[in-house]
């Protein structure tokens, strides 16, 4: 069984360069808040506020939703951190230099034992 190392500091990436990765584009500058169209509803904004590096949906502007990760589950609905690295790092890589590795871990090799004989019967 193997795993991939994703070479991307996911949890200091900006917002707004994964909403470019996207393809999405602010419909709106406000200083430090930027309004996008909402990438996973069809009616809706969201909007990046890159001091923070945060978000939030404009219907409810009084709960701050979070980071990428949070931002990512509620695109893809998946709470699997590695199933959120790889999409996060799979649309990354749309517009930067990704490194992706597939590892697999070899487990020490055992020495094929010989059976052993059963003890006989003593009479």
């Amino acid at each position: 069984m193997g795993m991939t190392v994703i070479d991307l500091d996911i949890k200091n990436l900006p917002l707004e360069d994964f909403m470019k990765a996207m393809g999405f584009e602010p419909i709106n500058r406000n200083n430090n808040l930027l309004t996008y169209e909402s990438p996973y509803s069809a009616n809706g904004n969201i909007v990046v506020d890159t001091d923070a590096n945060g978000w939030y949906d404009k219907a409810q502007p009084e709960k701050m939703y979070g980071g990428i990760y949070d931002l990512a589950y509620e695109i893809i609905g998946s709470a699997n951190k590695s199933e959120l690295n790889l999409f996060i790092a799979s649309e990354m890589k749309k517009v930067r230099d990704v490194k992706m590795y597939h590892v697999t871990a070899n487990a020490p090799e055992r020495k094929q034992e010989l059976p052993q004989r059963k003890r006989g019967m003593r009479l």
